[in-house]
C-alpha cells in the first residue's frame, strides 16, 4: 500500500530546546543523587506560579459559563481588550475588531500567518528562535536565509547595507523584538529604518513580540505596528509575560482586514477558536491595570538582577565582551577561548553541551538558532530557576565548565 505524507509535516524537525528538555528528564535525577540542584536553563519558562489575578480571573469565566463553542477568530470583547490594551500600553489607537485574531498563543499566531502567506523566502535575523527555524518556516514552506547581528563594543547591531540587499530576494520579513536568543530589543530608529527598507522593496514584516514586557535599563518596547502600513503583522502571546504558558492565547493584530479574515477561517479550519472562558479572563486580564503592571514591574526587577549577577560572574571570563542582553531573558554565549575544541569525528555542539550537563547545568546549543556557525554558541535562560540555585550553577560553570579560563584577549 502506498503511502503519501504533506511535505509540510515531513519537513519539520523537534525543537532542539525540547530534545534537551526531554533528554534531562533522566540526566538530572541522576546528578540531584550528589546533593546538587540541577540548574534547568534552557527553556524560556518562568519559575514563578501564575499569579493569583489570573487564576481568579479564570475561575470567574467558568462559574460565568464560558463553556460553549467559541466565536472564530476571537470573542467581540476579547478584541475590545486588546485594542484597548494597545492603546494604553504602545500608543496605537487606529485599529478595530477586524484587525484582531485570537489564537492559541503566538506560535499558532506565527503559523497562521506564515501558512497564509504561503511559502517563498524570508529573511531573518541570526540568530534565530529555533520553532521558526525548525517547525514554522518549513511547515509552512518557506526558505529562509538570515542576515546575522553584528557584535560591537558591547552592542548588537544591524548591516543596514547587507539588510538591503537581501530584502530583494526575499518575500517577508520575520523580527523578533525583544529578541530570542540574544536578548535585542530593537530601538525605533533602527524599526524605522527597516520599514523603509521593507516598504522599497515591498516585503512583509512579519513581528514577533513575546517578549515586548520584558526590557531592561529604561529601554522600551516599540511595536512595528506603531509605525503604520496594512504590510506589518504583529503577534503577541499572554504565555510570556503571566507566566501562563499552559493557557496558550495569544493575538495578531494587522491593519489589512481582509488577511485578518483569512486567518480566521485557517483558525476555524484548525482549532475551531480559542476556548472562550481562557479568552474572558484574559479579556480582563489584559485591561488590570494595576495588578497587571505591579507583577509584570517586580517580574521584570528580578529577571534584570538575575541577568546583572550572570554578567558580573562570567564577564571577567568573557575579556570584556560579554554582551548585557537588553530585553527578554536568556543570553547566548559565545564560548570560543573558553572550552576546549572538541575530539577528532565529534560534535564540537554536542561536546560543549555535555559538558555542561555534567555540572547539572541544561542549556540550549548555539546550532538551534542557526547553523555551524553557531556550534560555539550555547543559550542560556534566567527565567526558570531560583536565585540560589542560578548562583549555584554559575559557581559550577565557571569552576567546571570554563575550569576558571578567562578568553584571551588582544
Amino acid at each position: 500500500m502506498k503511502r503519501r505524507y504533506s511535505s509540510a509535516f515531513t519537513s519539520i524537525g523537534l525543537s532542539p530546546i525540547v530534545a534537551i528538555s526531554e533528554q534531562i528528564r533522566s540526566v538530572a535525577p541522576v546528578f540531584e543523587k550528589s546533593g546538587q540542584r540541577f540548574a534547568f536553563l534552557q527553556r524560556g519558562e518562568l519559575a514563578d506560579p501564575t499569579p493569583d489575578f489570573v487564576i481568579d480571573a479564570t475561575k470567574r469565566a467558568l462559574d460565568a459559563g464560558h463553556t460553549r463553542y467559541p466565536k472564530a477568530g476571537g470573542e467581540p470583547w476579547f478584541k475590545e481588550a486588546v485594542i484597548q490594551h494597545m492603546a494604553a500600553e504602545h500608543g496605537i489607537d487606529d485599529i478595530g475588531p477586524e484587525n484582531v485574531i485570537c489564537t492559541y498563543g503566538g506560535q499558532e499566531g506565527l503559523q497562521l500567518v506564515f501558512g497564509l502567506l504561503g511559502g517563498g523566502t524570508v529573511l531573518a535575523f541570526g540568530p534565530a528562535w529555533s520553532c521558526v527555524l525548525e517547525n514554522i518556516f518549513p511547515f509552512t514552506g518557506f526558505e529562509v536565509d538570515t542576515i546575522d547581528l553584528v557584535e560591537e563594543q558591547g552592542a548588537l547591531r544591524v548591516d543596514f547595507d547587507e539588510l538591503d540587499r537581501k530584502l530583494a530576494a526575499a518575500d517577508v520579513l520575520y523580527l523578533n523584538t525583544p529578541q530570542n536568543p540574544s536578548g535585542k530589543v530593537f530601538s525605533r530608529e533602527e524599526l524605522v529604518r527597516i520599514d523603509e527598507l521593507c516598504r522599497q522593496h515591498d516585503v512583509r514584516i512579519v513581528s514577533d513580540e513575546a517578549y515586548k514586557d520584558f526590557v531592561y535599563d529604561g529601554r522600551e518596547h516599540v511595536s512595528p505596528l506603531s509605525l503604520g502600513g496594512d504590510h506589518i503583522i504583529s503577534i503577541f502571546t499572554c504565555s510570556k509575560a503571566f507566566a501562563a504558558t499552559g493557557f496558550r492565547i495569544g493575538f495578531t493584530i494587522c491593519r489589512d482586514a481582509d488577511l485578518i479574515r483569512k486567518l480566521t477561517l485557517g483558525e476555524y479550519t484548525q482549532t475551531a477558536g480559542v476556548v472562550p472562558f481562557i479568552q474572558r479572563a484574559f479579556a480582563d486580564v489584559l485591561t488590570m491595570d494595576e495588578p497587571r503592571r505591579t507583577w509584570q514591574s517586580e517580574l521584570v526587577a528580578s529577571l534584570a538582577r538575575r541577568r546583572d549577577r550572570i554578567c558580573e560572574r562570567l564577564g571577567p571570563l568573557f575579556g570584556g565582551s560579554l554582551y548585557r542582553p537588553e530585553g527578554a531573558f536568556y543570553l547566548f554565549l559565545n564560548l570560543t577561548g573558553l572550552v576546549p575544541d572538541a575530539p577528532a569525528g565529534e560534535d564540537t555542539s554536542d561536546v560543549i553541551v555535555q559538558r555542561f550537563l555534567d555540572q547539572g547545568i541544561a542549556v540550549v546549543p548555539g546550532t538551534a538558532f542557526g547553523d555551524d556557525r553557531y556550534a560555539r554558541h550555547v543559550r542560556l535562560s534566567f527565567s526558570g530557576v531560583s536565585d540560589e540555585v542560578l548562583e549555584e550553577a554559575l559557581e559550577r560553570m565557571i569552576d567546571g565548565v570554563f575550569n576558571g579560563q578567562a578568553r584571551a584577549t588582544g
